[in-house]
């Protein structure tokens, strides 16, 4: 809690890391929240399907917060809002197109109450408790995105959201220059700015140069064609139709969420194509595979997807051979690397032709490079500037940029999750540190990632399980000779003798723990695992998990 006059902007995601992006804009008894995204985990945290951001702050303030503003439909800014709907109850405002995508995204949960929502436009302005928040346009590679100028007490703060400047859009999605400029006569405080691909030179490719690049590969292909590409990705979307089109090929959808997404999209008007272009999913078998593109998800290497079972040829529907093409149009997000080659090199083994980024230019990104980050700085001209949105890399490297058109490098502020950036009529600094922890979801369980259970599956990813049944005699309460049996672990070339010999140890150190006393089963347990442990640690270099059971015969 804070009772000085001042705006308080924490980062509760998104700075120093790609994904789980949310904001909180706190002035006196108001907090409103940015973005409630999600982050992929990396390979060291086995059966995390995602990250979240932690909400602590936001729970022991919870009824200071006035509304949830959504600047895109993307996971990685709506992923965690049911989440963190299960403990505040607060409006949410977006555009007519994300609002449609986190209701879907909702849908999948048992929330304590319906939510409210409040559909927002470019240009509207929604007043909260001494704060103003207005929309303006951007363009990024989901339709309907913004960014938001927040009118205080102290001057304009703008947060860009997610985009990047595309000057031949793929349809009616304007990046609006005249409310920046607007914003910068009148005096930009701070700008919170887009940092993902601050270490790319001149302009991010338009979307649109995609379109022959997509109808060159498409139309060329000699058999099925599978485009794998973000579920939330309009833009691509709606060029894969159109050039499917051209070609004369049908599409069949796969994947629960690229269904859902796109039968929202096109209701809302936000995709175009016609109703006789799709094919069922199970009829592609019954076309000739040179009139058919299959679109899925996948992209990021998910274990369970479509992609990833065609991959390894255990989708029920279809397989992929020599004379098929699988275009995996999305840049690999940090974490999946491992995943995605996986599946390429799958692909590969199955005969199929696979282009992805770097190989061919079937994607571009939606965030801006370097001089497009220079443009949304030389419009607002700020006093003082914030990256956000990136590792920490692209943050210092964004800073950079600032310095280029002149921003003050003291006027420059780099900070880390949970960051106290404090604005009042004395200029913008960072002050103090709210301490935050990683929030894993696991299946729809929420977990620490520093929890017992992440550490004891990384045990057994690494080393495997050790397994030392105890058996206690019924008739004289002594201990019988214990059995051992492993899974994904190997003592040695010599394994029978180091078996044997583990036994011996294990069982003397039984018997020493009951001459001293210990009788319990957690007693046995202890001795047994402790001196099991040290053994196979001094002949193996090894530490897998040590699962004892104790039983009576």
């Amino acid at each position: 809690m804070h009772n000085d006059d001042s705006i308080r902007i924490i980062p509760l995601g998104g700075v120093g890391e790609i994904g789980k992006n949310m904001m909180v804009v706190e002035y006196r008894e108001t907090i409103i929240i940015v973005d409630v995204g999600v982050m992929f985990p990396g390979e060291h945290l086995k059966g995390i399907d995602f990250i979240i951001p932690d909400f602590s702050y936001v729970i022991e303030n919870k009824d200071k917060v006035k509304g949830i503003i959504l600047t895109h439909g993307h996971e990685d800014h709506i992923g965690a809002l049911p989440y963190l709907l299960r403990e505040i109850s607060a409006p949410i405002y977006g555009t007519r197109l994300t609002l449609g995508f986190a209701k879907n995204r909702l849908e999948e949960h048992s929330l304590p109450q319906d939510p409210v929502f409040h559909e927002i436009k470019p240009r509207e302005r929604i007043e909260f408790e001494g704060i103003v928040a207005e929309f303006f346009s951007v363009f990024h590679s989901v339709a309907d995105g913004v960014g938001i100028a927040f009118h205080t007490p102290f001057g304009i703060i703008v947060h860009s959201g997610d985009f990047k400047i595309d000057y031949t859009h793929v349809y009616d999605s304007l990046f609006d220059f005249y409310k920046l400029s607007e914003f910068g006569e009148k005096g930009v405080l701070l700008l919170m700015s887009d940092s993902t691909n601050s270490e790319n030179e001149g302009y991010t490719q338009s979307e649109v140069s995609l379109n022959e690049s997509l109808y060159k590969e498409i139309s060329s292909a000699t058999g099925k064609v599978l485009v794998a590409t973000f579920a939330s990705s309009t833009h691509r979307i709606q060029q894969i139709f159109d050039v499917s089109s051209r070609t004369g090929r049908k599409i069949a959808i796969l994947g629960r969420s690229m269904e859902k997404n796109i039968e929202l999209a096109k209701s809302l008007k936000y995709l175009v194509f016609d109703e006789s272009m799709v094919i069922p999913a199970d009829k592609v078998e019954s076309y000739d595979s040179k009139e058919v593109v299959i679109l899925t998800t996948g992209s990021q290497g998910e274990p369970m997807s479509a992609l990833a079972n065609i991959s390894v040829g255990k989708h029920p529907l279809f397989n992929i051979n020599e004379n098929d093409t699988v275009i995996i149009s999305a840049s690999v997000i940090p974490g999946n690397e491992k995943a995605v080659s996986e599946i390429v090199n799958s692909l590969y083994r199955r005969g199929a032709s696979v282009i992805y980024e770097g190989f061919r230019e079937i994607h571009t990104s939606g965030h801006a490079s370097q001089e497009e980050l220079k443009l949304m700085m030389s419009i607002t001209k700020p006093k003082y500037f914030l990256p956000i949105h990136g590792e920490f890399r692209h943050l210092i490297n964004h800073s950079y940029i600032a310095k280029q058109i002149g921003i003050n490098m003291s006027n420059v502020l780099i900070v880390k999750d949970g960051d106290v950036v404090k604005a009042d009529d004395k200029g913008v600094s960072v002050e103090g540190n709210i301490p935050l922890s990683d929030v894993g979801i696991d299946g729809r369980e929420v977990e620490g990632i520093e929890s017992p259970h992440l550490s004891e599956r990384q045990k057994l990813s690494e080393g495997g399980v050790v397994i030392i049944v105890i058996p206690i005699s019924l008739e004289d309460s002594g201990i019988l000779q214990p059995e051992i049996f492993s899974k994904g672990f190997v003592f040695s070339e010599d394994e029978d003798t180091l078996f044997e010999k583990a036994k011996d140890i294990t069982f003397e150190a039984i018997r020493g723990c009951i001459r001293d006393g210990g009788q319990s089963k957690n007693q046995l347990k202890k001795a047994a695992c402790d001196s099991l442990q040290k053994f196979i640690h001094k002949e193996t270099k090894r530490t897998p998990v040590i699962v004892p059971i104790v039983i009576e015969v």
